[in-house]
């Protein structure tokens, strides 16, 4: 050990291993994306009490997150019309008004979906 190292190998030993564990942690987010797409879109809603979103990427079981993107849509999810998810199915999804009452449809949304396993 006369060679100056340090016990338990240089710092070029722990850099080496350090970038091999930044590599495998890249590879398994890759992996893990590829197994649970994130699924985003965007919509208007329409001047009525429910509203049909088509998205091919959804599967029956999937879970859908919804984000007001303008003023009107903002309004509507501060009042009792809240819009709210009422069903998912392959392929879509429908959202509905909380009162049953129209939306004026201005509101303006987007989603994110993930497709659990």
């Amino acid at each position: 050990m006369g060679d100056g190292a340090p016990i338990g190998g240089s710092g070029q030993d722990l850099v080496s291993t350090q970038k091999s564990g930044v590599a495998y942690l890249g590879r398994i987010l890759n992996v893990l994306q590829n197994i649970f797409p994130r699924i985003t879109g965007t919509f208007t809603m329409t001047a009525t009490a429910t509203h049909t979103i088509t998205d091919a990427r959804l599967n029956a079981n999937a879970v859908v997150w919804l984000q007001a993107t303008n003023a009107a849509a903002g309004t509507l999810q501060g009042s009792a019309k809240s819009l709210y998810v009422q069903s998912v199915a392959s392929g879509s999804f429908v959202v509905a008004t909380a009162s049953a009452a129209n939306a004026v449809g201005t509101e303006t949304y987007s989603y994110t979906a993930f497709n659990p396993i």
